[in-house]
């Protein structure tokens, strides 16, 4: 009988970590080798561990699933299953170039089926074929527009509940600590995100970083006001004032497509 496969759990919430790796440590064929509970630990724990697989959440503060693989040099990625709360629209790409995500919530019967393509995966297929998969994921994510096209609605898990949100009606989106807040129509919804990471699944001609802790919807945008020593103020329709970045108005400018 072949060795059982080493597996890593990462995932920034303690009860999903916990879950994840109760679900991997009954089967006899996985050898649960580590848990982590956020990217920096988990990119230590990859090149000290070598596990054959990791499950990987997507979602995680300051650094996330993918720019966690980026890190890795080819050779040194395992194969993976990743774990996204992720809306339908996103996860196209991973449909592609994974061996297998899991969407949450998911259930014990969605998960073994998840392990089973990965088992089979990894014991049939060359490890330079699950690396040129997963280098052809992060390449795609990184080149600009995703499989699925820039999001159009976003899922926010709050109270038990999943909240359907369009991203069309955000009228700008703030950076709180290792989450972010959407402002829409009057109402804020928080989910677990780095500002940074969302902001490469927004279509660029439609939202705007006007700065570090602050993204806008240009369609929202209804003023440019001087502010202090060359800084300026953008004004929302919704009566929001957000800080522009120096030196920011005129890509802004550009990105409206006439001078305010």
């Amino acid at each position: 009988m072949s060795r059982p496969l080493r597996v890593l759990v990462v995932d920034d919430e303690p009860l999903a970590r916990s879950g994840v790796a109760e679900l991997a440590g009954r089967d006899p064929e996985l050898d649960v080798v580590g848990e982590c509970g956020d990217g920096a630990g988990a990119l230590a724990a990859i090149r000290s561990l070598r596990p054959d697989l990791v499950l990987l959440d997507v979602q995680m503060p300051e650094l996330d699933g993918f720019e966690l693989l980026r890190r890795l040099e080819p050779g040194e990625r395992p194969a993976v299953v990743f774990i996204t709360a992720y809306d339908h629209f996103a996860v196209r790409a991973f449909d592609v170039h994974a061996i297998d995500y899991l969407v949450k919530p998911f259930d014990d019967a969605r998960f073994a089926e998840a392990v089973a393509r990965a088992k089979a995966a990894i014991r049939h297929t060359r490890s330079g074929t699950l690396n040129d998969r997963l280098s052809g994921l992060l390449e795609q994510l990184a080149g600009g527009t995703p499989a699925g096209g820039w999001l159009s609605r976003i899922v926010v898990k709050t109270g038990g509940r999943a909240v359907l949100v369009r991203v069309d009606e955000i009228d700008w989106i703030e950076a709180a600590d290792y989450c972010v807040k959407l402002h829409v129509q009057g109402k804020v919804h928080v989910m677990r995100e780095s500002l940074q990471a969302l902001e490469t699944r927004l279509d660029p001609a439609r939202y705007f970083r006007v700065h570090r802790s602050a993204i806008v919807n240009l369609d929202r945008v209804t003023e440019l006001s001087p502010f202090f020593r060359g800084e300026h103020v953008v004004l929302l329709r919704d009566g929001t004032k957000l800080k522009l970045s120096r030196g920011r108005r005129a890509e802004l400018e550009s990105r409206l497509g006439q001078p305010l």
